[in-house]
């Protein structure tokens, strides 16, 4: 009887030292401006007689804000901003801003709406600047009311 050939592991490459606290401190200044993103979103789609609810929890890719859109028949449409833990997803330490638009069963109907690389030599006050966000959130908003009709009264009543 022969015995079974021990399986080769590839080794795993270390994590980059301190990485984990950095992107912590670093999701901890960004979130404010990525809800307050969020919120804006909410308030044009308010506008248009729609409403919202935002939930912001950890995920495999890194820190993650839900915004979900609803109209009088039930949920339209969810926009995912996540701040990417580049080490979370085996591409190094970076981190950055992913901007998706998922229909209401949850598919991506619009990826990388904005996406963001924030570098390790860029401060959190450098980082995801008013203008990035704003163009992101445009980005969202136009993609949302192009793939849903969203302009249409009918389009809101089905």
């Amino acid at each position: 009887m022969q015995a079974m050939p021990s399986p080769k592991l590839n080794p795993v490459p270390p994590a980059s030292p301190a990485w984990d606290i950095r992107f912590t401190r670093l999701a901890q200044t960004l979130q404010p401006r990525v809800q307050a993103c969020a919120l804006g979103l909410a308030q044009r789609w308010r506008a248009l007689g729609l409403g919202s609810d935002m939930e912001v929890r950890q995920t495999p890719r890194g820190l993650s804000s839900f915004l979900s859109v609803v109209g009088e028949r039930g949920l339209i449409c969810i926009v995912d901003l996540t701040l990417i833990d580049g080490m979370a997803v085996e591409a190094g330490p970076y981190a950055a801003l992913d901007v998706r638009l998922l229909d209401g069963c949850g598919d991506v109907v619009a990826p990388g709406l904005a996406d963001s690389s924030i570098r390790l030599d860029t401060t959190a006050a450098q980082a995801l600047l008013p203008d990035q966000l704003d163009r992101a959130a445009t980005a969202v908003y136009v993609a949302a009311l192009g793939h849903f009709d969203l302009l249409r009264p009918a389009a809101r009543q089905r």
